[in-house]
């Protein structure tokens, strides 16, 4: 049951349903084991964008900033397959030059099995959307979560429609991408814990510091510019503290600007 209030602020939006075989998100910071964040980051999101638009990443950020278009997703794996995604650990050989020196390495990098995300846009005025959500329709190039391998299929796209802005808390925000650092302001869902068959085992949130704004080269080459702190909640983790959200249908989520 959600524990939401209304706060009558009013976005317009649609969300776009992907799921893949694979999909792997780098924590910017990870060197010799690459392990996946738990959700597509911003950055990759509006990629994702750039994809179905044929805009490159620099273009897409800045027509993102220009349209004041936000973004959130969520993972609705449990929804679309009865079952949550899995884990998996790839190895690759590279070659990296040391003085001159043409040497090989190996690095482990983490992956997610089959996960299905619900990815939301939205904007104050529903005329900046449409470019977009016309464009995932007919994508320009393929779209992919994460790697070049991890290959999405398209399986919903909602119409542009308004998105009420409410205050969400509880397990209204389980398996989205937070804004802000909720690592002490959470509890365990001890109702969903006792009726798991199997034993589990109780962690903290995950809390991550992404990047939301970029500098880009003359080649396009990027370097983050401005970061945010980002809580990934996961299913026996509920919110304590209220946080602002927009429902889009019947799904509630925070969205994010790079502006």
């Amino acid at each position: 049951m959600h524990e939401t209030e209304r706060k009558g602020s009013l976005m317009y939006g649609f969300s776009v349903v992907l799921s893949a075989e694979t999909a792997s998100f780098r924590d910017p910071g990870a060197q010799l084991y690459h392990e996946t964040l738990p959700l597509p980051p911003v950055s990759t999101i509006i990629g994702i964008a750039g994809a179905a638009l044929g805009m490159s990443f620099k273009d897409v950020w800045q027509h993102f900033q220009v349209n004041e278009i936000s973004v959130g997703v969520k993972d609705v794996t449990r929804e679309y397959r009865k079952t949550p995604p899995g884990k998996g650990l790839d190895l690759w050989k590279y070659r990296k030059i040391v003085s001159k020196e043409v040497r090989s390495d190996i690095l482990k990098r983490e992956f997610i099995f089959r996960p299905v995300y619900c990815l939301f846009y939205g904007a104050k005025s529903a005329d900046k959307l449409k470019q977009l959500h016309s464009a995932f329709a007919d994508p320009a190039w393929a779209l992919s979560l994460g790697g070049s391998d991890d290959i999405a299929c398209l399986e919903k796209i909602t119409d542009i429609q308004p998105m009420e802005e409410v205050v969400a808390q509880g397990k209204d925000l389980t398996f989205c991408l937070i804004p802000g650092n909720y690592a002490e302001s959470f509890s365990f869902d001890w109702e969903t814990i006792s009726n798991i068959p199997t034993s589990t085992t109780l962690e903290l949130p995950v809390v991550k510091h992404l990047p939301i704004g970029f500098n880009f080269g003359s080649g396009g080459e990027r370097k983050g510019a401005r970061y945010l702190s980002f809580t990934f909640l996961k299913e026996i983790q509920q919110l304590t503290k209220p946080c602002t959200a927009y429902r889009l249908e019947d799904e509630i989520v925070p969205l994010v600007s790079i502006v």
